[in-house]
Protein backbone atom coordinates (compact mmCIF):
# COMPACT_ATOMS: atom_id res chain seq x y z
CA UNK A 1 0.00 0.00 0.00
CA UNK A 2 2.83 2.43 0.76
CA UNK A 3 4.36 1.94 -2.69
CA UNK A 4 0.94 2.51 -4.27
CA UNK A 5 0.48 5.71 -2.27
CA UNK A 6 4.01 6.81 -3.12
CA UNK A 7 3.25 6.17 -6.80
CA UNK A 8 0.04 8.19 -6.57
CA UNK A 9 1.91 11.03 -4.86
CA UNK A 10 4.55 11.06 -7.58
CA UNK A 11 1.85 11.01 -10.24
CA UNK A 12 0.02 13.92 -8.59
CA UNK A 13 3.27 15.86 -8.37
CA UNK A 14 3.87 15.31 -12.08
CA UNK A 15 0.30 16.39 -12.84
CA UNK A 16 0.80 19.55 -10.78
CA UNK A 17 4.05 20.38 -12.55
CA UNK A 18 2.52 19.75 -15.98
CA UNK A 19 -0.60 21.74 -15.06
CA UNK A 20 1.67 24.73 -14.55
CA UNK A 21 3.60 23.90 -17.75
CA UNK A 22 6.84 23.76 -15.83
CA UNK A 23 9.42 21.09 -15.29
CA UNK A 24 12.01 21.02 -12.57
CA UNK A 25 15.60 20.36 -13.58
CA UNK A 26 19.01 20.51 -11.94
CA UNK A 27 21.30 23.30 -13.11
CA UNK A 28 24.56 24.78 -11.95
CA UNK A 29 23.90 27.64 -9.58
CA UNK A 30 25.78 30.07 -11.82
CA UNK A 31 23.60 29.04 -14.75
CA UNK A 32 20.51 29.85 -12.68
CA UNK A 33 21.95 33.26 -11.80
CA UNK A 34 22.75 33.76 -15.48
CA UNK A 35 19.07 33.20 -16.28
CA UNK A 36 18.09 35.57 -13.46
CA UNK A 37 20.44 38.24 -14.80
CA UNK A 38 18.96 37.82 -18.29
CA UNK A 39 15.52 38.51 -16.83
CA UNK A 40 16.98 41.61 -15.13
CA UNK A 41 18.39 42.86 -18.46
CA UNK A 42 15.04 42.23 -20.14
CA UNK A 43 13.26 44.18 -17.36
CA UNK A 44 15.59 47.14 -17.93
CA UNK A 45 15.28 47.04 -21.72
CA UNK A 46 11.58 46.46 -22.27
CA UNK A 47 8.25 47.97 -21.41
CA UNK A 48 4.60 47.07 -21.16
CA UNK A 49 3.62 43.41 -21.26
CA UNK A 50 7.14 42.18 -22.03
CA UNK A 51 8.55 44.04 -19.03
CA UNK A 52 5.84 42.59 -16.78
CA UNK A 53 6.46 39.05 -18.04
CA UNK A 54 10.19 39.42 -17.38
CA UNK A 55 9.51 40.86 -13.94
CA UNK A 56 7.16 37.99 -13.09
CA UNK A 57 9.77 35.46 -14.28
CA UNK A 58 12.51 37.21 -12.30
CA UNK A 59 10.41 37.22 -9.13
CA UNK A 60 9.37 33.58 -9.50
CA UNK A 61 12.92 32.39 -10.11
CA UNK A 62 14.22 34.52 -7.22
CA UNK A 63 11.68 32.91 -4.91
CA UNK A 64 12.64 29.41 -6.05
CA UNK A 65 16.32 30.19 -5.50
CA UNK A 66 15.67 31.66 -2.04
CA UNK A 67 13.70 28.56 -1.06
CA UNK A 68 16.72 26.42 -1.92
CA UNK A 69 19.73 28.42 -0.74
CA UNK A 70 18.21 30.93 1.69
CA UNK A 71 17.39 34.61 1.45
CA UNK A 72 20.70 35.85 2.89
CA UNK A 73 22.89 33.94 0.45
CA UNK A 74 20.63 34.91 -2.46
CA UNK A 75 20.83 38.59 -1.53
CA UNK A 76 24.59 38.43 -1.07
CA UNK A 77 24.88 37.01 -4.59
CA UNK A 78 22.55 39.46 -6.37
CA UNK A 79 24.27 42.35 -4.58
CA UNK A 80 27.77 41.13 -5.47
CA UNK A 81 30.14 42.48 -8.09
CA UNK A 82 30.17 38.98 -9.61
CA UNK A 83 26.44 39.13 -10.31
CA UNK A 84 26.73 42.74 -11.52
CA UNK A 85 29.51 41.71 -13.93
CA UNK A 86 27.46 38.74 -15.19
CA UNK A 87 24.43 40.98 -15.74
CA UNK A 88 26.62 43.51 -17.56
CA UNK A 89 28.06 40.74 -19.77
CA UNK A 90 24.50 39.67 -20.66
CA UNK A 91 23.57 43.28 -21.45
CA UNK A 92 26.58 43.48 -23.76
CA UNK A 93 25.48 40.31 -25.58
CA UNK A 94 21.92 41.61 -25.94
CA UNK A 95 23.20 44.91 -27.34
CA UNK A 96 25.47 43.15 -29.83
CA UNK A 97 22.70 40.83 -30.98
CA UNK A 98 20.47 43.87 -31.55
CA UNK A 99 23.22 45.53 -33.59
CA UNK A 100 24.14 42.33 -35.45
CA UNK A 101 21.12 42.76 -37.68
CA UNK A 102 22.67 46.02 -38.90
CA UNK A 103 26.28 44.88 -39.43
CA UNK A 104 28.54 41.85 -39.30
CA UNK A 105 29.28 41.51 -35.60
CA UNK A 106 29.56 37.74 -35.22
CA UNK A 107 33.15 37.82 -33.84
CA UNK A 108 32.28 40.51 -31.29
CA UNK A 109 29.14 38.64 -30.30
CA UNK A 110 31.09 35.40 -29.82
CA UNK A 111 33.69 37.22 -27.70
CA UNK A 112 31.00 38.84 -25.56
CA UNK A 113 29.24 35.51 -25.12
CA UNK A 114 32.53 33.91 -23.98
CA UNK A 115 33.05 36.79 -21.53
CA UNK A 116 29.57 36.03 -20.20
CA UNK A 117 30.59 32.40 -19.71
CA UNK A 118 33.71 33.48 -17.77
CA UNK A 119 31.51 35.61 -15.48
CA UNK A 120 29.28 32.59 -14.80
CA UNK A 121 32.36 30.53 -13.88
CA UNK A 122 33.56 33.31 -11.55
CA UNK A 123 30.18 33.52 -9.82
CA UNK A 124 29.96 29.72 -9.46
CA UNK A 125 33.48 29.53 -7.98
CA UNK A 126 32.97 32.45 -5.60
CA UNK A 127 29.70 31.29 -4.05
CA UNK A 128 29.49 27.51 -4.48
CA UNK A 129 31.71 24.52 -3.79
CA UNK A 130 30.86 22.56 -6.92
CA UNK A 131 32.28 23.26 -10.35
CA UNK A 132 30.19 24.48 -13.26
CA UNK A 133 29.31 21.68 -15.67
CA UNK A 134 28.73 23.87 -18.74
CA UNK A 135 31.50 23.51 -21.29
CA UNK A 136 32.47 26.18 -23.80
CA UNK A 137 34.21 25.03 -26.95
Amino acid sequence: MISVMRGIGTHLQHLYLRKNNMIKISLDEAYVYDILSIYAVKIENSNGVNKQKSLDSFNKLSEEIQNQIGIDKHHSIINSTSYFDLKHANKEVFDLVDRAGETSLSKQTAEANYKRYIKKVELQTKFFDNQITEVKI
